[in-house]
């Protein structure tokens, strides 16, 4: 689903010699606000069209037609990398409570000192076995491989407008639609393509790296962002 922006260009204008602007704060999610926030969400009608370069796989099924699967879409798509390496896949799930199942069977593999150089250097998606290991904090990138501008997002926090956070030299620029890669993190992270934690939602795994989105069909995406953990 295609959304605005507050500011049609690139941020608020600034005049030489202005002082750069401050992020508002982030939001908090408490355990019953995530609940409440996918109780009761309506079906869209129309979803944001998103191509990845991995296999498709839509409630245990592979999709192999993704313009007929966005056309017969209801709504919003709750969507979670499986596997690694070549056998890595997008899955797509119509229910959330299925994709978080799906997910937590997912098996971890390598551990965040052998693992993590060799994920950036290949963009590949790697995870450990042991998340509580991590640090709290999850931080997203302008560019895959963990590269560009960057901003952080403490434990129990999201961002419902990514629009109103800024970006850049003097803050002349936002981070909506910016978001390429994001690092590792004790718990799990999710991405959203519209405002409001709604629209289509990438789950990134607790214990999991993700160096580049754009493999996803996630690249230059993200309108709303949080970190679940408590």
């Amino acid at each position: 689903m295609a959304h605005q922006t507050d500011d049609p260009g690139h941020g608020p204008e600034q005049r030489p010699g202005a002082v750069a602007l401050d992020d508002p704060e982030p939001r908090p999610l408490t355990e019953s606000a995530a609940r409440e926030l996918f109780a009761e969400r309506a079906p869209l009608g129309l979803v944001r069209v998103f191509s990845a370069s991995v296999p498709l796989v839509l409630d245990g099924e592979t999709v192999e037609d993704e313009e007929r699967m966005h056309a017969d879409l209801a709504g919003p798509l709750h969507l979670t990398p499986l596997g690694s390496g070549d056998g890595v896949v997008l899955a797509g799930f119509t229910d959330r409570a299925a994709m978080l199942a799906e997910a937590r069977r997912a098996t971890a593999d390598g551990s965040p000192r052998e693992g993590v150089d060799g994920a950036r250097d290949s963009f590949e998606r790697v995870c450990t076995s042991n998340p509580d290991s991590l640090p709290d904090r999850v931080c997203f990138f302008e560019d895959a491989g963990e590269q560009g501008d960057v901003k952080c997002l403490g434990a129990g926090l999201g961002y419902p407008n990514l629009s109103r956070v800024h970006r850049g030299f003097l803050s002349t620029q936002n981070w909506n639609d910016v978001i390429s890669s994001l690092s590792w993190c004790r718990f799990d992270v999710s991405l959203f393509d519209a405002f409001d934690w709604q629209g289509n939602e990438f789950f990134a795994r607790k214990g999991c790296t993700t160096p580049d989105l754009n493999r996803f069909g996630w690249g230059d995406r993200a309108a709303s962002i949080a970190n679940w953990g408590n």
